[in-house]
């Protein structure tokens, strides 16, 4: 049915446009620049393909004289990839353009298209939550192991190689102690990560360059107080006054908050900056393409039979984990 988009008043002779910016001035349809950090960028070539990786190669072992060279397999494991299809069309009646007295119906529906921009912030929340019902992305994914992407064991046994794989128990928010003694416990838990050839699979520079701490925006208060607060009140020459100190910040942790309202409060994860692999991958098959049927510009079938004028976009992407194991998850 053909949707009249204006309001009434919005055809009311003598209008002023200055207050036209209250929506259309503000910049929020480009993902957060952080999604780069945790999403690499795939280019596919169809709607489905499949994707394989090797498992990590064996380590030297002692070779005593007499015995059979030691010898171990490698193995390889496979997964696939799908691209959807993301579309809307912004309708109106071609009366209504000509009648809004603003002048501005037809480029305020074009901030539509710029929404294209979020997507790979939208599927980034979806594959964090790992919702039984996503928001944006029609199903919950595995990752490539098989398991969800947050899980204590995979295949049966722990996930990684360490109790309790990438999913630790939190100790809540309600103080700062509880949320570093969580921090360390996830830094530490990077560390006991095997490569399946009982060795670590991150080393400690890797895990030492810094992570990124991604919590929900209603939990701000206590992260900056655990991360950011400095030592307060000291008295010159004297021990008065000095609150605790900071252990992170004395210890010169590198750390990045990324407080989002996307997030419920309680859960939080904590993703190295520097993991080999990223956690998440966006699948790129076609980039935004824009359409429009007006009376004024094209000679379009549609507007003469309905009297009705829209544009709209278009695009093909898609999203994925990876092996999730740059990335930790904190349950509360």
């Amino acid at each position: 049915m053909v949707q009249t988009i204006i309001a009434s008043a919005v055809i009311a002779n003598g209008l002023r446009a200055d207050f036209q910016g209250t929506y259309t001035d503000i910049r929020n349809r480009q993902a957060d620049g952080r999604v780069g950090m945790l999403m690499s960028n795939v280019g596919m070539t169809n709607r489905y393909q499949a994707f394989a990786y090797m498992g990590a190669a064996p380590h030297m072992e002692l070779w005593k004289p007499g015995d059979p060279v030691p010898s171990d397999a490698m193995d390889s494991t496979s997964f696939t990839g799908e691209v959807h299809n993301w579309a809307r069309r912004i309708p109106w009646l071609k009366w209504d353009r000509k009648d809004d007295q603003l002048g501005v119906l037809y480029d305020a529906a074009k901030k539509t298209g710029e929404s294209t921009g979020l997507l790979p912030e939208r599927f980034l929340f979806d594959l964090l939550n790992n919702a039984l019902t996503p928001i944006t992305l029609p199903a919950t994914m595995l990752a490539p192991d098989g398991a969800a992407i947050f899980a204590t064991t995979a295949g049966g046994v722990a996930r990684f190689g360490a109790t309790n794989g990438n999913l630790l128990s939190g100790s809540g928010l309600a103080t700062s102690s509880a949320v570093r003694t969580d921090y360390y416990s996830s830094i530490k838990q990077f560390g006991l990560f095997q490569d399946g050839k009982g060795q670590p699979l991150l080393s400690p520079e890797t895990i030492g360059r810094g992570v990124l701490i991604i919590h929900a925006l209603a939990d701000t208060d206590i992260f900056e107080e655990t991360f950011l607060q400095r030592r307060q009140g000291r008295v010159l020459g004297t021990d008065a006054g000095v609150s605790v100190s900071n252990v992170i910040q004395d210890a010169s942790r590198t750390i990045e908050l990324w407080g989002s309202p996307r997030l419920a409060t309680g859960d939080w994860y904590v993703a190295l900056k520097d993991s080999p692999t990223k956690p998440f991958a966006l699948l790129d098959r076609e980039g935004v393409r824009e359409f429009e049927a007006l009376e004024d510009n094209n000679n379009s079938d549609h507007v003469r039979n309905t009297g009705q004028e829209y544009v709209q976009w278009e695009t093909r992407q898609g999203a994925v984990p990876a092996l999730p194991y740059g990335i930790i998850k904190i349950n509360n």
